[in-house]
């Protein structure tokens, strides 16, 4: 994993179009032709890692830079490269603009697969129009992609558009999922211990919190109810350190077993 971790963070990482590969060659256009040839000034010959966003990375050869698409040869096929073994959905109340940034930046790099922006009652915001909904999933993209690039990844996360609590809790599966509220009783680690599979959801309130109607809600369906100590954390700050204590958790205790 060192060995992956370190050839990754060394050679620069772009995002290519499946739809343009073949024959073992891969070609870049657009933004990602025009960062590679323009902004970092590589030159044919130069070794490159390519991602298809889904989980498959490629190390490839320079071959050929034009105008507006570069060439690659594909040199080595990699399954998996730079994620986690813990599929990990963070669902968290929907924040300001620059805040709910953060959490897209730093859940894409620490590892996680999906997230959910969640409407709840004590929420600033309340609804999105479908307008400003669109320029925000197409800035969350932006985002995710260049903390995928970044950070090593070959998955981009899937941002999803918000959701209402109440519907969001009565759809998912108990089994796989912890409500994290600041009266939680529950353990983090027997959630992590119970854990029937490589999938987890975790829910985290905006900055007023969980409504006792919300957190009643989750209590009826069996979703554990989990405190986080002491401290009180911001939103963003307890989905990004929360994501990166489950997926680290989750790699130690199966580094173990």
């Amino acid at each position: 994993m060192a060995d992956v971790y370190g050839t990754v963070r060394m050679i620069p990482t772009f995002i290519y179009d499946p739809a343009t590969a073949g024959d073992g060659f891969i070609v870049l256009d657009g933004a990602e032709a025009h960062h590679l040839a323009s902004v970092l000034r590589m030159k044919a010959g130069e070794t490159i890692r390519v991602i298809d966003g889904s989980g498959t990375a490629f190390l490839c050869e320079i071959v050929e830079i034009g105008r507006k698409q570069v060439r690659c040869r594909i040199i080595e096929t990699q399954k998996a490269s730079g994620e986690p073994r813990l599929k990990l959905t963070l669902v968290i109340g929907l924040s300001t603009s620059l805040k709910f940034d953060m959490v897209i930046e730093k859940g894409t790099e620490v590892g996680v697969s999906r997230i959910v922006p969640l409407v709840t009652s004590k929420g600033r915001i309340k609804r999105v129009d479908s307008e400003s909904g669109q320029r925000k999933a197409s800035r969350w993209r932006r985002i995710a992609e260049a903390a995928a690039k970044q950070s090593g990844r070959s998955v981009i996360p899937s941002i999803e558009s918000p959701q209402g609590v109440e519907a969001f809790i009565a759809a998912c599966r108990p089994e796989e999922s912890v409500l994290f509220h600041p009266d939680g009783l529950g353990r983090w680690s027997d959630s992590l211990d119970k854990l029937p599979g490589n999938h987890l959801t975790i829910l985290v309130g905006p900055e007023s919190g969980f409504s006792p109607e919300e957190v009643a809600l989750a209590e009826k369906r069996n979703i554990p109810v989990v405190g986080m100590g002491d401290r009180v954390l911001r939103t963003e700050t307890a989905g990004i350190v929360l994501s990166a204590l489950a997926i680290y958790s989750y790699e130690t205790v199966n580094d173990r077993s």
